[in-house]
């Protein structure tokens, strides 16, 4: 909902329209809100995030709910409600939850472009490819997104 034409609202437990919708996932703003300056989401985690990298976007969370563990280069971090945390672009992180779900933060990415990827990574999921598939291979790559073994 837009406010005074300047800026808008997005109330508790939505988030605003995306091409499909992600599961446990709620776009508080995504690239076209923010003139391609980040992405915010709210993140309910059901499982660990492996290690990866992101080349086209910086990373950061904040945690509302839970504990997790947060493996960023060489450096492992126990984070709990009101932690932040910063992964830079081009270094390897890992989300490990621990603490009993529901685990929430928020999620932003810079800059945008984070949605399009979970978009696609959804419907490949959705056509029924698996996390090795080279289905989703390609959406990672084609985002920057690559797992570290």
């Amino acid at each position: 909902m837009t406010v005074n034409g300047r800026g808008f609202l997005v109330d508790s437990g939505s988030g605003r329209a995306t091409r499909v919708p992600v599961p446990n996932t709620w776009f508080k703003a995504v690239g076209a809100d923010t003139a391609g300056a980040y992405t915010l989401c709210e993140y309910e985690a059901t499982y660990d995030i492996p290690s990866h990298i992101h080349s086209h976007e910086d990373e950061a969370i904040y945690v509302l709910k839970g504990q997790v563990t947060v493996q960023v280069g060489d450096d492992e971090l126990s984070v709990g409600p009101g932690g932040f945390v910063f992964m830079p672009k081009d270094v390897a992180h890992s989300i490990t939850l621990a603490s009993e779900p529901p685990i929430r933060f928020l999620a932003i990415s810079n800059p945008s472009g984070f949605e399009h990827f979970m978009e696609d990574l959804s419907e490949a999921f959705a056509t029924g490819y698996d996390r090795s598939s080279p289905e989703v291979a390609a959406v990672r790559q084609a985002h920057g997104w690559k797992p570290v073994a």
